[in-house]
């Protein structure tokens, strides 16, 4: 059989590209059922294609002989902080195999090099990694679901709901999840604007009546937090489920890891979550953070996707 040509991804092969996704998001959906049922659609797909086109999305699609289309895979150029890159996010390409996905990559990378794009992101579906893998990218972040229950087993004495007289309490930890970023072995880039927006930020957290913004204290001080809020419509995802409440934010003092403080608050969290209607809960967190690589599945969390990042030698765009 006569191996499929890549062309130039157009705007005309949105509604071909959205069969793709969605039979690509059936098969994801057989294997993890919390996903968001509504895009193993084509027409849900094709809003999400069409939206993604006249964000700046472009690329490329493979075509079989007879003109249909056996996969695509599409990119945004950004120049910013992440560096001068191009994304694919998470409905940003579907083929039938992955060698119609590799030879998509091996004939989009050659330009993206050519615009000194070097940085190369893809959000990959579970089952896809292999794939991705197989083209040097490495995993950055874990995006996971996990299921709820209504029940009172979860809920703690010592776990409390969080307002904004306790945000001068709070503020001693709002660095740590940054901290933990940018240090090892992470060693995430993060600008030093980014720590004068964390009192105003965790502030408008607390006076939002849709987050739970709950805490653990003692004599000392606040030991540890955590947040919740209901996935926003505009941010419904083939990773983030409709009707979804989404685990933010949560931090442990480091005298008190290993304590039990981050589970009691996240049993604490999901059981509220449940017992207020929400099914499924989603979070993401850094690969190389070993705290969040340990603790995330042990509470339960099932990773559904993975952000993959590829550097380019920057010796290539010499010249």
């Amino acid at each position: 059989m006569k191996a499929p040509t890549t062309r130039p991804f157009e705007a005309s092969d949105v509604d071909g590209a959205a069969g793709l996704l969605a039979a690509r998001h059936r098969r994801d959906r057989a294997g993890e059922a919390a996903l968001d049922p509504g895009f193993a659609e084509p027409a849900v797909c094709a809003a999400l294609l069409q939206d993604s086109w006249e964000r700046g999305a472009r690329g490329a699609v493979a075509e079989t002989a007879d003109g249909a289309l056996a996969g695509y895979l599409i990119a945004v150029p950004g120049d910013d902080v992440r560096g001068r890159h191009v994304w694919t996010g998470p409905g940003h390409y579907a083929a039938h195999d992955g060698d119609i996905l590799r030879g998509l990559y091996a004939d989009l990378s050659g330009p993206w090099l050519g615009e000194g794009r070097l940085h190369h992101y893809a959000v990959a579906a579970a089952h896809d990694l292999p794939v991705w893998l197989s083209q040097c990218f490495a995993y950055e972040q874990v995006h996971a679901v996990t299921d709820l229950t209504a029940g009172a087993a979860g809920f703690h004495d010592d776990v409390r709901a969080a307002g904004p007289s306790d945000l001068a309490a709070l503020e001693p930890l709002f660095r740590l999840v940054a901290d933990a970023h940018t240090g090892p072995p992470v060693f995430a880039f993060i600008e030093p604007s980014f720590h004068e927006g964390l009192r105003p930020g965790h502030l408008e957290l607390l006076e939002d009546p849709a987050v739970s913004y709950w805490l653990t204290e003692g004599p000392e001080g606040v030991r540890g937090f955590c947040v919740m809020r209901p996935v926003p419509d505009d941010e419904v995802s083939l990773t983030a489920p409709r009707g979804s409440v989404e685990l933010l934010l949560a931090a442990t003092a480091p005298g008190y890891r290993g304590g039990g403080v981050g589970r009691r608050l996240t049993e604490h969290a999901l059981a509220d979550a449940a017992r207020n209607g929400f099914r499924v809960c989603v979070t993401d967190w850094r690969a190389a953070n070993p705290l969040s690589s340990a603790f995330w599945p042990h509470r339960g969390f099932r990773p559904v996707a993975h952000r993959l990042h590829r550097l380019l030698d920057p010796r290539l765009s010499r010249g």
